[in-house]
Order: structure tokens, then sequence, then C-alpha cells
């Protein structure tokens, strides 16, 4: 039996050094980022818009392309349905950039109003003191601004929204990214 000296065993679960500066330039990138988008709402939407017809023309492109090398498969019929389905949206967002900005603000709108609702069913069913307050603000919160840009829609505030949601998302992850360059990660 071989004798292994006892340094070798601690190496091999060691973990590298964390170098914190990149989290401080990731962190200051976003910050910056989400500046920008605040400042021009309109060019973040649209980044986005792109961002997601791209995503969705190569999700169906995938989708089809499984689909055709399983003909056999049952499933075939329903996965090429959902191959075409995604690159027909993201062809259609790609195509008319407005329109998909559109399609995308009533989403968002339908979410928060949905998300909004449920959070306010879900404070009506939990016992009072325990944490009910919170979700039902939080709940009329998100359900008014759901609302504010459903309602927004013919004005086109809420196109310029999802630029300020954007904006105000990436700060908030350079942040959390500035914060993280004091923890040690050992």
């Amino acid at each position: 039996m071989a004798a292994y000296p006892k340094a070798q065993y601690k190496s091999v679960g060691a973990r590298p050094a964390v170098r914190r500066g990149g989290f401080a330039v990731l962190g200051l990138l976003l910050v910056a980022a989400g500046l920008m988008a605040l400042v021009f709402p309109l060019v973040a939407a649209l980044s986005f818009n792109l961002a997601v017809g791209l995503a969705l023309a190569a999700s169906g492109i995938a989708t089809l392309v499984h689909a055709m090398r399983l003909r056999g498969w049952r499933g075939f019929a329903w996965q090429a349905g959902l191959g075409v389905l995604y690159l027909g949206g993201g062809i259609i967002l790609l195509a008319n950039s407005f329109a998909g900005l559109l399609a995308l603000a009533i989403a968002l709108g339908a979410f928060f109003a949905a998300d909004g609702a449920a959070r306010i069913m879900l404070a009506r069913r939990l016992r009072a003191g325990r944490g009910r307050g919170w979700f039902l603000a939080s709940g009329v919160l998100s359900l008014v601004l759901g609302a504010l840009v459903l309602l927004g829609l013919p004005s086109g505030w809420s196109v310029a929204f999802l630029g300020v949601v954007i904006g105000v998302n990436l700060m908030l992850t350079g942040a959390s990214f500035l914060a993280c360059t004091g923890t040690d990660f050992r």
C-alpha cells in the first residue's frame, strides 16, 4: 500500500480564491446599463423585444428540427405545431418590433394583474398576523400596476414602461453584485 502525503488530501477539496474585482466590474456595468435603460426606455424595450424574438425563433427552429428527427413519435404533430408557433412568434416580433412591444406590454400588464389578484386571494386565506398585510399590499400594488400598464396602452406609456422595468432590474442586479464585493466566499 502506497503512502500518500496528507497535503494531497487537502488540495483536492481546496477552492480557488474568488476575485472580487470581477463582481465590482460586472456590478458597475449592470448599473450603467440600467441607467441607460432608464434614460432611453424605448431603446431598452426594443432591445428586449429583439432578444425575445431571436430566442423564440431559435427555439422554434430547434423544436422543428427535433420533431423532424423523431417523426415516428406519437407526439410528433404536437411538437411540430409548437415549433411552428415558436418560430412564427419570433418572426412576428422580429418583423414588426412595435407590434411585438405592444404584445409584450399586454402580456406584462396581464401578468401583473393576475399576480396581484392571486396575491390578494392568498392574503384573504392567510390568518391575520402571518404576513397577510404584506401579501395584501403587494397584491394590490401589482393589480394596480397591471391595470396601469393595460390602460396605458393607447398612449404608448406601457411600451416605455417595459424599458423602465428592464432598467430597474439591471440596476438592482448590478447593486447586488456590487454588494458581493465585500463578501467572503470561502
